[in-house]
C-alpha cells in the first residue's frame, strides 16, 4: 500500500531527492538516472511506497514546465538571432525523420492503418528537455549546440502536437475548413498576446515593485503558469507556453540577479526532481512479460525512437559542419521522450487508435530513452565543455576585476546588478565593493557603519553565486582612497553610481566622480540608474568625432556588448557620419560576439538631437566619453551630462571612460620562464645575504646606502618611508617572503632589492615568520604598464622552482644563481 500521509509522503520524497544523485554519483552515472530510477523502484510498479496519484502529477507537470520555462530564460538572445536557421533546420529534421520511420514501420512491420502508424510516429518525433539540467551544470546551456536544440525542441514538438490534434479530429471527422480557420486565429491571437503583453506586464511590475524581490519572483511565476495554461487553451501543450514565457521574460530577468538565482534554486532543489520522479513511476516492468505481442512493438518502438533522433542529429550535424561533440550532446538532448509522448499515448489510446500494446511500448521506449539521454548527454557535454574551455583559454584575455564605490544602501540593488553584468560569465574573479571612510576621530564607529553596509551587498551576491570581496579604506579624500584601492586589487573596471546632481558649474559629475576619472588609468563607468537594468531593451552607444582613436576605445566597446550580451540587449551604436566604416571596423574586432547596428550624425555639435530623435522609452543611453588631453576630448563634452541627465530624466544614463594605458599581457606561466631570469632581474649589488639583525630600518640601510651613495642620490627619505610601509601595510607575496614599494623622485627606472636574514625579521603586521625582504622602488612619475613589468618581474621571480629555498640557504649571489640552475637542471 502507497503511503497516504501527507507528512510522510514529503518526507520520503525530499530522502529520495536527497539521496538518489548521491547513490547515481557512487555508481558514475548522472543524477538525472538516480532520479528516474527511484521513481521506478518506489512508484507504483515497484515497491508501492508512493503513489503517482494527483499531487504528484501536479508537482511533475510543474516540474516539467519549469524546466521549458528555464530554459526560455537561459537561451542566448544573441546566438538565437544569429542561428534562428540553425534551430528551423534540425527542428525540421528531428521532426521529419522520425515521423517518416514511425510511419513507414508502423504501417508494414506492425500492420497499422495510416492514421494509427502516423500518430505513433508523433510520439517518435516530440521529444523532452529532460537534460537541460545537465547542460546548465556544465555550463553549456548559451552554447550554439544547446540554443540550436532548445530551439529544435520547439518546432518539432509544436508540429508533433498540431499533428495530433489533426489526427484526432480527422478521427471525429471534424476536420473541415472552420477548424483549420480556428486552430489557426487561436494560435496567430496566443502567440501575438504572448508576445506583446508578458514583456509589458513584467516590464510594469519590475518597475513598480523592484525593491520587494519576492513579490517579484511570484509575479514572474503567475505570469509563468499562466501563459502556459493560455497555450492549452489555444490548442497548444503547456510546455510551448512556459518556453514562450521564458523566452519573452528573458530580457528582464538577469542571468547573474538574485531573481535568477531564486528561480534556478527553488526548481532545480524542489519541482524538476519531482518531475523526474513522476516520470520514473511511469515504467511498468511488469509489462514485459504480458506477452510475445508486447515485445515486438518494443523492439519496434524503441529502436526506432533512438535511431531516428541519431540520424536526425547526424545529418543537421553533418551538413552544418558541427564538431562530433557538439552533435552527440544534441543527440542526448532530443533523445529523451516523456511528457508530449505520454500525451500522444493517452489521447491515440482514448480515441480507440492504440491498444495496451502500444501503451506498454511507449512506457518502455519512455524509459529506455530516459536512462540513455542523461548519460549520453553527460558524456558528450563533458568533452565539450572541456573543449570549450580549452578554447577560451587560448583566445581570451585576463578576465577583468571590477570595483564598485558605495556609499548608501539606496541604490545598491541596481550598483550590483550593473557589476553583474560587467562581469563576465567564465569569470573567477571576485567583485570588489569600497567603501571610504573619512581619516578622524569618528573613523572606527563610520568602519563598523562601512561594515553592516557591505555585508548587506555580500549577502546579495552570495545568492547568485558570485564572489565578493568587500573593503573598506581609510583616508583623508574619497577619490585618492578609492584610487589607492584599486591599485592595491589592480582593478581594471571601476563603476561608479552617479545620483544625477552636478555641483558646481566647472564640474562634470561633482568633485569626488572627477577626481576619479582624472587620477585613475582604468576603465571607469559612471552610471546613474534610474530604472531597473532588467527592463532595458536597448543600449544606445553614443561616440563622439574620434572616440574610435582613443587607447582604449576597443576595450570600452567589449565591455559596452559584454553589458549587451548579459541584458540581452540590443545595441545601436551613433557615430559621425565621416567615420562609420571605421567605427564598424572597431565594432566588429570587439568581442563578444553580439550584433550591431549604427546610425550616424552629422557631426559632434548634432549629438544631442541625434540623441532625442532616436531614444526610445526602455532605452540606456552610454556615452563613450573621453578624459582631458585625450585626442577625443573637446571642452563641450565635458558639458554633455549637464544636458543629457535633464534631456534623459526618465532614462538610464552612463558614461564610459576607456582605459588610458592599456598593459600589455605577459604571461607568467613557468614553462615561459628563461633559464637566467633571476640574473636578469636581480643585480648583485642589490643584494644581501644572512643579514645578522632583524630590524628592518638597519636592514634597509645596509641594502640601499652602497646603491645610493654611488649614484649621489639622497638615501634617507626612501628608507623612512619603506621603514614606515614595513610597520603599516607590508605585503606578504607567499609565506616568508615581504614586499615594500615605494615611489622614489631620484630614479628614472624601476629597480628592484632583496635581503635575506639569519633571523625572523620585525614585521608586527604580518602572521609568521619573515626572513625575506624585497624592495620594489618606482620612479616618481612613472607609466602604469611599467609598474605592471615591475611586478610581473617579481612574480617570474617568485615562480621559480624552489625559489624560496633557494633564497634562505644562499649565502651570496652566485650561490643563489648555481642552485636556481641546479634546480632547473633536476626537473
Amino acid at each position: 500500500m502507497p503511503f497516504t500521509d501527507p507528512v510522510l509522503v514529503f518526507a520520503t520524497v525530499m530522502v529520495l531527492i536527497l539521496l538518489s544523485p548521491i547513490v547515481a554519483r557512487r555508481l558514475r552515472l548522472p543524477d538525472i538516472v538516480g532520479l528516474i530510477v527511484a521513481g521506478m523502484v518506489f512508484g507504483d510498479h515497484g515497491l508501492g511506497m508512493l503513489a503517482r496519484d494527483d499531487t504528484m502529477k501536479l508537482l511533475g507537470q510543474v516540474g516539467l514546465l519549469f524546466i521549458m520555462f528555464l530554459a526560455g530564460l537561459e537561451i542566448d538572445l544573441h546566438q538565437v538571432r544569429r542561428q534562428r536557421s540553425h534551430s528551423i533546420i534540425f527542428g525540421i529534421l528531428t521532426f521529419a525523420v522520425p515521423l517518416a520511420m514511425g510511419t513507414l514501420l508502423g504501417q508494414w512491420i506492425l500492420g497499422m492503418a495510416f492514421p494509427t502508424a502516423l500518430l505513433m510516429s508523433t510520439m517518435f518525433s516530440s521529444h523532452t528537455l529532460l537534460t537541460f539540467p545537465v547542460a546548465g551544470r556544465l555550463g553549456l546551456t548559451k552554447s550554439r549546440s544547446a540554443t540550436t536544440t532548445i530551439g529544435g525542441t520547439i518546432i518539432t514538438d509544436t508540429l508533433a502536437l498540431l499533428t495530433l490534434a489533426v489526427i484526432v479530429a480527422g478521427t471525429k471527422g471534424n476536420l473541415t475548413t472552420y477548424f483549420w480557420i480556428v486552430l489557426a486565429a487561436k494560435i496567430a491571437v496566443y502567440m501575438g498576446g504572448v508576445i506583446f503583453l508578458a514583456p509589458l506586464v513584467g516590464k510594469w511590475f519590475l518597475r513598480r515593485f523592484s525593491a520587494d524581490e519576492n513579490l517579484d519572483f511570484i509575479a514572474v511565476l503567475a505570469i509563468a503558469f499562466t501563459v502556459s495554461y493560455l497555450a492549452h487553451v489555444a490548442g497548444l501543450e503547456p510546455i510551448i507556453g512556459a518556453f514562450m514565457a521564458g523566452l519573452t521574460l528573458n530580457s528582464l530577468i538577469p542571468e547573474r540577479g538574485a531573481l535568477m538565482g531564486k528561480l534556478h534554486f527553488v526548481g532545480n532543489a524542489l519541482f524538476i526532481p519531482f518531475f523526474l520522479l513522476s516520470v520514473g513511476m511511469l515504467v511498468n516492468i511488469e509489462l514485459l512479460w504480458q506477452g510475445v505481442a508486447a515485445w515486438k512493438i518494443i523492439g519496434i518502438m524503441v529502436p526506432v525512437a533512438l535511431a531516428a533522433k541519431w540520424i536526425a542529429a547526424q545529418v543537421f550535424g553533418k551538413v552544418m559542419r558541427y564538431s562530433d561533440e557538439e552533435t552527440g550532446f544534441i543527440y542526448g538532448l532530443s533523445v529523451n521522450h516523456a511528457a508530449a509522448t505520454l500525451a500522444a499515448a493517452m489521447v491515440g489510446y482514448e480515441i480507440g487508435l492504440f491498444d495496451d500494446g502500444v501503451i506498454t511500448g511507449t512506457i518502455a521506449m519512455i524509459g529506455v530513452t530516459c536512462f540513455a539521454g542523461p548519460i549520453i548527454t553527460e558524456k558528450f557535454g563533458r568533452a565539450l565543455a572541456t573543449k570549450s574551455r580549452q578554447h577560451v583559454i587560448e583566445v581570451s584575455t585576463v578576465p577583468h576585476r571590477v570595483m564598485i564605490p558605495v556609499h548608501s544602501m539606496a541604490k545598491d540593488k541596481e550598483v550590483l546588478d550593473l557589476a553583474f553584468f560587467l562581469r563576465l560569465e567564465t569569470s573567477q574573479e571576485p567583485l570588489y565593493p569600497v567603501n571610504v571612510v573619512f581619516e578622524g576621530p569618528r573613523a572606527e564607529s563610520e568602519i563598523a557603519e562601512s561594515e553592516k553596509l557591505l555585508d548587506h551587498l555580500v549577502m546579495r551576491s552570495l545568492a547568485v553565486d558570485v564572489p565578493i570581496t568587500p573593503m573598506v579604506v581609510v583616508d583623508t579624500n574619497i577619490a585618492s582612497g578609492i584610487l589607492r584601492a584599486a591599485r592595491e586589487k589592480r582593478i581594471s573596471i571601476i563603476s561608479v553610481p552617479w545620483d544625477g546632481e552636478i555641483h558646481g558649474r566647472p564640474r562634470i559629475f561633482g568633485r569626488t566622480i572627477d577626481r576619479l576619472i582624472e587620477g585613475s588609468s582604468q576603465l571607469v563607468l559612471v552610471s546613474r540608474i534610474g530604472q531597473p537594468l532588467a527592463t532595458t531593451q536597448r543600449i544606445l552607444l553614443v561616440c563622439p568625432p574620434l572616440s574610435n582613436l582613443l587607447t582604449g576605445a576597443a576595450e570600452a566597446v567589449s565591455i559596452v556588448k559584454t553589458v549587451a550580451r548579459q541584458s540581452g540587449s540590443k545595441i545601436i551604436l551613433m557615430v559621425p557620419d565621416d567615420s562609420l566604416e571605421s567605427f564598424k571596423e572597431l565594432g566588429d574586432k570587439c568581442k563578444p560576439r553580439v550584433t550591431l547596428e549604427y546610425q550616424s550624425y552629422a557631426n559632434g555639435k548634432t549629438i544631442e538631437e541625434s540623441i532625442a530623435a532616436t531614444v526610445k522609452a526602455d532605452d540606456w543611453v552610454i556615452v563613450l566619453a573621453s578624459r582631458m588631453g585625450k585626442i577625443a576630448w573637446q571642452p563641450r563634452l565635458d558639458r554633455f551630462p549637464r544636458i543629457l541627465v535633464t534631456q534623459l530624466a526618465e532614462h538610464n544614463l552612463s558614461f564610459i571612460y576607456p582605459p588610458s594605458e592599456v598593459p600589455e599581457q605577459q604571461s607568467l606561466m613557468e614553462g615561459q620562464i628563461d633559464e637566467d631570469i633571476a640574473g636578469q632581474i636581480l643585480e648583485p649589488d642589490h643584494c644581501l645575504f644572512q643579514v645578522d639583525d632583524t630590524k628592518i630600518n638597519t636592514i634597509l640601510e645596509k641594502l640601499l646606502t652602497p646603491v645610493f651613495k654611488g649614484r649621489y642620490l639622497s638615501v634617507r627619505p626612501a628608507i623612512d618611508a619603506l621603514t614606515d610601509i614595513a610597520r603599516s601595510e607590508p605585503v606578504e607575496l607567499v609565506s616568508g617572503l615581504v614586499l615594500l614599494h615605494d615611489h622614489c623622485p631620484d630614479l628614472d627606472t624601476s629597480e628592484i632589492f632583496m635581503a635575506t636574514s639569519a633571523q625572523p625579521l620585525d614585521f608586527p603586521q604580518v602572521e609568521g615568520s619573515v626572513r625575506i625582504v624585497l624592495v620594489l622602488l618606482d620612479p616618481a612619475e612613472q607609466k602604469p604598464t611599467e609598474h605592471l613589468a615591475a611586478l610581473n618581474n617579481i612574480a617570474k621571480l617568485i615562480k621559480l622552482p624552489n625559489f624560496i629555498e633557494q633564497v634562505l640557504k644562499a649565502s651570496s649571489y652566485e650561490e643563489l644563481l648555481r642552485g636556481i640552475a641546479a634546480d632547473k637542471d633536476m626537473g
